[in-house]
């Protein structure tokens, strides 16, 4: 990419990003056009081709950017709240999807341009792209983990994969009702939480209930 880029104001990079996430959310990459993209961020395609030498250039440039940012996310409000002394692992992995529900409001297209590339089948992400996305989502689980109470569970319980349950259940909820207003996300964590609490009740020793 051309770096000339980051000269722009930062506003105008801002625009640029989240104007592309948004069009690259809301379909595959192949179906996603240049046109749309630059129209929606008020520029030339010229100009975005000066920025990026062709689209999927300019996929591979967001992806990056949106992977460093949600490990900021991750890094300043989930070890936040563990370097706090919350170590139950129901507490706070509800704030994990809280955190992220939150993030669908502040930046709708950062997080559903996340959810459409982990899925995207067009090959689009390099395998050493797509081999960075699974080695964070196993980093972060595993620093999660590590962190947690988990006597607390009954034996036979693999609190590894219940992480991966309760995150595909709260995505698969957001990309299911395409939730973007307060109302909307805040009905939708609401039900998170009681489908949580159901395996809680389940799945924890009952001196930890």
């Amino acid at each position: 990419m051309n770096p000339k880029f980051f000269s722009l104001p930062s506003e105008r990079q801002d625009l640029i990003r989240s104007s592309a996430m948004l069009e690259f959310g809301e379909g595959a990459f192949k179906k996603t056009s240049a046109d749309s993209i630059a129209k929606r961020a008020g520029v030339s395609k010229g100009l975005l081709f000066h920025y990026f030498k062709d689209k999927r250039e300019l996929y591979l440039y967001l992806f990056q950017y949106a992977i460093d940012e949600c490990m900021d996310i991750f890094n300043r409000h989930i070890l936040k709240a563990t370097y706090s002394g919350e170590t139950d692992f129901f507490r706070t992995l509800e704030i994990g999807h809280k955190v992220k529900m939150d993030m669908v409001l502040r930046h709708p297209g950062l997080f559903r341009f996340v959810m459409r590339a982990y899925y995207e089948g067009d090959n689009v992400l390099t395998p050493k792209l797509r081999k960075k996305l699974d080695d964070v989502l196993r980093e972060t689980t595993d620093s999660f983990l590590s962190r947690m109470d988990l006597y607390k569970f009954k034996d036979g319980v693999d609190p590894k994969a219940l992480v991966r349950l309760l995150t595909l259940a709260a995505e698969g909820m957001l990309a299911e009702t395409k939730a973007c207003t307060p109302e909307e996300i805040n009905q939708l964590f609401q039900e998170y939480k009681k489908y949580a609490d159901m395996l809680r009740q389940h799945l924890y020793k009952e001196e930890y209930l």
